[in-house]
């Protein structure tokens, strides 16, 4: 049993399946990965993911209840979840990533989009599902009084589930996304933004990035709940429980990647691209490509800088 564990949809390693069924393990990839593998290292946590390849299920399948840590990987304390494809699916592709995200980043084109019709009500069984999965797992490994943190938009539901199992933990959520204002929240049937604010407030403490995603929460609470804010004292009152709010950025590990900045293979690609280079002015841009990177908007500013200072 364990004293703190993390859950996120990505877990900190992923598993290749080659052709002639040799696996390969690298590093999860992803922000949230970057961000928690630090802790992680210094924290004696179980970690709970989904499988998100074949590799990875095959992995899960294989290891002791999903335990990969225990099936011989050195991977530290993992518990990886083999959840049905086509449920994993629905509840990833269809609902977290094509609509709270969108609903999140405020992108959708609204004249013609969302359409809440019979299909994804069917994709939100899914993605209950999906939550569920996790906090049924995390109920069994946690320890009498354990310390949990679930991750992002992936299980706003688990908080709340987690807590009809085990009244005992103290859970916190946190949230790497921006959080909807609510006239744009309100985009979502008011069942499903109900059951997503309420999700949440599940946990003891709910984090953002930012007080202007924060206050967008505690707007949402407010508006759509009908529940009880203080937002001085970040606080949110509601079905007899009370959720702190909290702000904290996410950082990197600048001593880390000034250390590695450092190492030869990185001075040897320099040295690269100063013989390609010469005496030019170089400049850098790197991007994720999605749409909330305004890369675009880069783009054309990138065109209009070339033009005023050829």
């Amino acid at each position: 049993m364990h004293t703190v564990l993390v859950a996120s949809n990505r877990g900190p390693v992923s598993f290749t399946l080659s052709d002639d069924g040799t696996l390969t393990m690298r590093r999860g990839g992803g922000g949230l990965v970057s961000g928690l593998l630090e802790v992680a290292g210094k924290t004696k946590m179980l970690w709970v993911c989904a499988a998100l390849s074949d590799g990875d299920r095959s992995v899960a399948r294989q290891a002791p209840g999903g335990r990969i840590d225990q099936a011989g990987y050195d991977t530290g304390p993992l518990r990886m979840l083999d959840i049905p494809p086509a449920t994993f699916h629905r509840a990833y592709h269809a609902v977290a990533n094509s609509t709270l995200w969108f609903i999140n980043h405020l992108l959708y084109d609204i004249p013609n989009s969302p359409r809440f019709d019979k299909r994804f009500h069917r994709e939100w069984e899914s993605y209950q599902s999906y939550n569920a999965a996790f906090a049924l797992a995390l109920a069994e490994e946690a320890a009498h009084g354990a310390r949990v943190v679930i991750q992002d938009y992936h299980l706003a539901l688990a908080p709340a589930m987690l807590r009809t199992e085990r009244p005992d933990l103290r859970i916190a959520h946190f949230s790497h996304t921006p959080w909807a204002p609510p006239d744009y929240f309100s985009l979502l049937p008011h069942d499903i933004a109900v059951e997503l604010l309420a999700g949440i407030l599940g946990a003891d403490h709910a984090g953002f990035l930012t007080a202007r995603w924060a206050g967008a929460f505690l707007d949402c609470c407010e508006a759509i709940l009908g529940a009880r804010v203080d937002r001085a004292a970040r606080t949110v009152h509601y079905a007899g429980r009370t959720t702190r709010i909290g702000v904290h950025p996410l950082g990197v590990d600048a001593e880390a990647l000034w250390a590695r900045a450092g190492e030869p293979d990185v001075e040897s690609h320099m040295h690269a691209i100063r013989e390609q280079v010469g005496d030019r002015r170089l400049i850098v841009r790197i991007d994720r490509t999605e749409l909330s990177k305004n890369i675009v908007r880069g783009l054309l500013a990138y065109r209009e800088f070339l033009h005023d200072h050829p």
